[in-house]
């Protein structure tokens, strides 16, 4: 069993992780955005249409800021900057923030495994993740430890389930009759 040291998400860190989770998954909404506003700009802007595109590209990527920002300021998220450790084995990870107040999640429980800035993210639902940064661990043989037992099994569960579903819904789409006599 390894103990990390104490660590504490600040507002502005955990802020730049959901904007960057948030580019990562829809990078193509905002680059289609801003291609259509440049090709209206280059044009010329003819029509009230195409004056709404334009503002609509330079606004949507401030509501999106104001959005993530509000939710990270929000009083209602008041636990997530508490100072916690974890101690991880094998089976699970606690994460601790005093002797009363903890967590265990099963390995099993994680479904997805991400690194943003130097950080480890494991997720236990969508948008539901631990945040343990790699300099929490108290030296290398640890940290590569935890890479090999929970980063790289969890990032490799991760591909196998998407390699099932693609041959589940590949099987589903050419076998329909087959499906139907269910």
């Amino acid at each position: 069993m390894i103990t990390t040291k104490k660590v504490k998400i600040t507002p502005r860190e955990l802020f730049l992780i959901l904007i960057i989770r948030y580019l990562k998954k829809k990078w193509w909404l905002f680059a289609g955005l801003w291609l259509l506003a440049i090709y209206f700009a280059a044009d010329g802007i003819n029509d009230p249409v195409q004056m709404f595109f334009l503002l609509f590209a330079i606004i949507f990527p401030v509501l999106i800021l104001i959005q993530h920002w509000l939710y990270v300021a929000s009083k209602d998220n008041k636990i997530m900057f508490l100072e916690r450790y974890y101690e991880i084995d094998n089976e699970r990870i606690n994460g601790i923030i005093d002797h009363d107040t903890y967590s265990p999640i099963k390995i099993d429980h994680f479904i997805k495994v991400d690194m943003i800035r130097n950080t480890y993210l494991l997720y236990v639902s969508k948008n539901q993740f631990l945040y343990i940064p790699i300099d929490a661990f108290e030296n290398d043989t640890d940290r590569e430890w935890f890479e090999k037992r929970y980063y790289q099994e969890l990032k490799t569960k991760v591909f196998r389930q998407v390699i099932t579903k693609g041959y589940i819904t590949a099987k589903v789409c050419c076998n329909k009759q087959q499906i139907l006599q269910f």
